[in-house]
């Protein structure tokens, strides 16, 4: 199933806001002890290290919120819609196959996705805390159609959003009646992502979208508004933690 997580705890305490050295620096002895290990094909040495660099990162980055209860973290695979919904999607090591990360509450659970959500919506993962449902994150990746292998571009934040909204009913009213929006860009080993935070009076979002390999993956953290106080810290932590890779 593709929305099944990896179980991976993490022990770090560390605050997400840790100084940019010692995330590089945890990162490379990360990378230092994967160089140690014995030789395999180029392509696979290149994933492994690049999966290595983003758990080191997440380790490095965790905060207290994430930090005081086990994390896990999710493998995603944005295989083709015809993988999902008991069709397949399953790897024999998901790690090494994964194309996105993200780490999570230990106790969430995830949610199969069917080949309509997948097909329809982009749908590649939901996981949700089982105390409320409407607390979630799920992920879209899109590719470019057509026959013409031109890579996806983001060009326009608000359209790209909107034309996301289908995937979650309450997203469009979000957008909408926004109480609130903000928006900012970070960078993580070159690669650019664009952070979105809008809420409504019912329901609050935070996003981050980014393009890889021709293909855009799209991060959503939702919450009732009436939680998302409680549990800012640990919501942001999630939102903080995704990578391609």
């Amino acid at each position: 199933m593709a929305c099944i997580a990896a179980t991976q705890l993490s022990s770090s305490r560390a605050p997400f806001r840790a100084a940019a050295g010692a995330r590089r620096s945890r990162a490379a002895v990360a990378v230092r002890a994967a160089a140690g290990e014995p030789q395999q094909a180029p392509a696979l040495d290149r994933r492994q290290a690049l999966l290595g660099l983003a758990a080191a990162l997440l380790a490095a980055n965790a905060t207290p919120a994430m930090a005081e209860g086990e994390t896990e973290i999710f493998y995603g695979l944005a295989t083709p819609p015809t993988s999902y919904g008991g069709y397949g999607g399953v790897s024999a090591n998901r790690k090494d196959d994964a194309k996105y990360i993200f780490e999570y509450p230990a106790g969430w659970k995830s949610e199969t996705i069917n080949k309509r959500d997948k097909g329809t919506q982009g749908v590649d993962c939901r996981v949700f805390n089982p105390r409320n449902k409407l607390q979630q994150v799920f992920v879209i990746t899109l590719g470019r159609a057509g026959e013409d292998n031109r890579s996806f571009r983001l060009t326009n934040i608000d359209s790209t959003l909107s034309g996301f909204a289908g995937a979650d009913y309450d997203m469009l009213d979000a957008l909408t009646d926004a109480v609130l929006r903000k928006e900012d860009q970070r960078e993580v080993d070159g690669q650019l992502y664009y952070d979105v935070e809008f809420a409504s009076p019912d329901v609050h979002y935070l996003s981050s979208i980014t393009v890889n390999s021709g293909k855009v993956y799209a991060m959503f953290v939702k919450s009732p508004t009436r939680m998302f106080e409680t549990d800012e810290a640990a919501l942001r932590a999630i939102q903080a933690s995704f990578r391609t890779v």
